[in-house]
């Protein structure tokens, strides 16, 4: 009997253990300053910054799961994490719950010192771009139609790599990400011809989570009040 009651005590505690925890996707293709990764598993960025601060102002340990990048959607929609960060509604298909907007971003072409300036994307029609697999490139996709030719790589750094080796000219990053390139790298002779489609990245949530999404979003405006979301991004400017 005493047996059974320290199993039943241990399986509560597991559980109670489990109902503190607020679990984060990072999906595998980012990188910094968004993410790291160390044998697989997060370990630094300002996701991982971002997701910290967001559980503990629930009571909350933040914990996370790497997720490729085609199976964010389904992971969260299955009740496989609470929460991913820095996404948009037309980045994923089905049914979230979403936070306000926090993370302000936008994409920017970046071109090799030897390309012809882009002013505009519709000179980058017929030519080879540099995206990442499983993203979604709403403007390019509306400017170019049939004629945006991606060229796919697992991750950002992928793409930097391709464009330092002449495999392209250009490729597509977010601001945030090519501006700590710059600053870490700033010898590389990349530059950023044009910025486009401005927009301010969500946090969506599984209906399927335990986690009140009203709890969630005052945790969320409590940041944004107190001005940490401002201070995480600080960090990686």
């Amino acid at each position: 009997m005493a047996a059974l009651l320290g199993t039943l005590l241990l399986a509560a505690s597991a559980r109670a253990e489990e109902r503190r925890e607020m679990v984060f996707i990072a999906a595998t293709n980012h990188t910094m300053p968004l993410a790291s990764f160390a044998d697989g598993k997060l370990s630094g960025g300002l996701l991982k910054e971002l997701g910290e601060a967001i559980a503990r102002r629930t009571g909350r340990q933040a914990r996370f799961v790497s997720v490729p990048p085609r199976r964010v959607a389904s992971t969260l929609a299955e009740g496989g994490a609470d929460a991913v960060c820095y996404v948009l509604p037309e980045w994923l298909d089905g049914n979230f719950n979403w936070s306000a907007p926090l993370i302000p971003d936008a994409g920017v072409v970046v071109a090799r010192a030897d390309a012809p300036l882009v002013k505009q994307l519709s000179q980058l029609e017929g030519r080879p771009v540099g995206t990442v697999a499983g993203y979604h490139y709403a403007a390019l996709s509306r400017t170019l139609g049939a004629r945006f030719r991606r060229d796919d790589a697992p991750s950002m750094e992928h793409n930097i790599r391709k464009l330092l080796l002449g495999r392209m000219q250009y490729a597509v990053l977010e601001k945030t990400t090519f501006a700590y390139l710059q600053r870490k790298q700033p010898g590389l002779g990349l530059r950023a011809d044009l910025e486009f489609d401005p927009f301010k990245a969500q946090c969506a949530f599984s209906l399927r989570s335990q986690i009140d999404i009203a709890e969630a979003d005052r945790a969320i405006a409590s940041l944004l009040r107190d001005g940490d979301i401002e201070r995480v991004l600080a960090h990686y400017r």
